[in-house]
């Protein structure tokens, strides 16, 4: 192992060894010792919910044939918010396991917050959770070796809220997966990948920085080969507080080396990501339904107005898709659409930039026209979030170069599509990046 990655672990480990001693819950103690692990979270979505945020405060592990169980494997509770997840995975937090076998995993959550859009309105349901004490068993067991490796916990949103009027009752369901560290010209969310990651800078030692995000912190190496955009040309070019999205890869010894670096603003803005829910005409504040956003803290509003003007950049991020997008900008946007707007004085909310984000939608595959694996026209449910805020009942899908297809798009099936959502007018179309079943 490089001596900077022996740094990176031993650096961690006294963080963690610090956290679990210094004002912790002794009986719950931190997993200190193991197989670095990067625990990750993605979403199967349900369509009627524009957000389900969930705060994870411990996970272990059930061990088996001779394996003791772990301590807690996060440092920290956490506050994931899981539909802007559908389709894709993201860090949850980087743990340590001991090599063994193990058979499943038990999760205390708490404060479930379910957004859904009743009667075209954002509406936060009265959320109450079956039990605090989630336990989700591994079928076939996991084994833990002495490679880093990712544990992926995939939320089944479709069976884990029940919806009754402005009742929701919480039911949190998980599909567990491992990988391995992928060869860095192969990787993909599961096995590597990093894409978009959000968080505030709280460490810059070069070539290294930190960022924290709302549900762990990561330290990113960088190189020659590592881009750096918006303001920003060079590392020296951060500074502590800075707001910031990264692009990333896995390195094989676990270590994560950014490849794009992305400068959204210094510490007195603020950056917020969600659906839009409205928009005024001609353009100057636009709605959305909060999903996330920079400031990280445990209530947040239902919807949050944000203003724009004749200075304010729209931009699509294609991150790695080599496309040529359709126009996106303040006379081609619409509600349904996922957006992340960028401020540089949270006291005023006048976006500076407002990005297209990826997002995913549900549907079925219609039989006109025919679907290839080039594209297909999706069938989305009228009285679904996106339904129901777009008024759209189709969407054309047309799979970028390089997208990853989990499934075939057959007439009458149902499936779940990532991408960007593009409007002209009222005819809304998508360039997806992947596609699979929802599950």
């Amino acid at each position: 192992m490089k001596r900077v990655s022996l740094l990176l672990w031993v650096s961690l480990a006294i963080m963690l060894a610090l956290t679990g001693c210094g004002g912790g819950n002794p009986k719950n103690p931190i997993q200190l010792t193991g197989t670095p692990v990067m625990l990750q979270t993605g979403d199967a979505v349900n369509d009627q919910i524009a957000k389900f945020e969930l705060t994870v405060s411990a996970i272990t592990l059930t061990g088996t044939g001779g394996t003791a169980n772990t301590a807690n494997l996060l440092s920290a509770p956490a506050e994931v918010e899981f539909v802007h997840q559908a389709g894709s995975l993201e860090p949850l937090s980087l743990a340590h396991i001991p090599p063994g076998t193990y058979s499943g995993a038990t999760m205390t959550v708490s404060d479930p917050e379910v957004v859904a859009i009743v009667g075209g309105v954002p509406t936060k349901l009265n959320a109450t959770l079956s039990s605090t004490t989630v336990n989700v068993p591994f079928s076939p067991n996991i084994t833990i070796g002495s490679s880093p490796m990712f544990l992926n916990f995939d939320l089944d949103l479709a069976n884990s809220v029940t919806i009754s009027g402005n009742n929701a009752t919480v039911s949190p369901k998980f599909n567990v997966s491992t990988s391995t560290v992928a060869p860095e010209e192969n990787e993909n969310e599961e096995n590597g990948e990093i894409e978009d990651i959000h968080g505030k800078v709280t460490n810059i030692t070069a070539p290294n920085f930190t960022i924290q995000t709302d549900s762990t912190t990561i330290t990113f190496a960088t190189n020659s080969s590592t881009k750096f955009e918006d303001g920003i040309s060079q590392l020296s070019d951060l500074r502590v507080g800075d707001i910031v999205e990264v692009d990333g890869i896995t390195r094989s010894d676990g270590t994560k080396l950014a490849t794009k670096v992305e400068r959204e603003c210094d510490e007195q803005g603020e950056e917020v990501e969600g659906l839009i829910s409205a928009l005024n005409s001609p353009l100057t504040t636009i709605t959305i339904v909060h999903q996330m956003d920079s400031k990280g803290t445990s209530s947040s509003p239902v919807t949050v107005n944000v203003g724009v003007n004749s200075s304010t950049v729209f931009k699509v991020r294609a991150d790695k898709l080599n496309i040529t997008p359709p126009p996106f900008d303040a006379t081609h946007i619409g509600k349904g659409q996922r957006i992340e707007a960028d401020v540089n004085s949270s006291s005023s909310m006048v976006a500076s930039k407002v990005k297209l984000r990826e997002q995913a939608l549900i549907g079925t595959v219609a039989a006109s026209p025919a679907p290839t694996s080039s594209g297909f026209t999706l069938n989305v449910s009228p009285t679904s979030a996106f339904g129901t805020l777009s008024g759209a009942t189709t969407v054309p899908v047309t799979f970028a170069n390089g997208a990853t297809l989990k499934t075939t798009p057959v007439a009458g099936a149902t499936i779940r599509v990532r991408g960007l959502v593009f409007v002209n007018g009222t005819a809304y179309s998508m360039i997806a990046v992947r596609d699979d079943d929802n599950h």
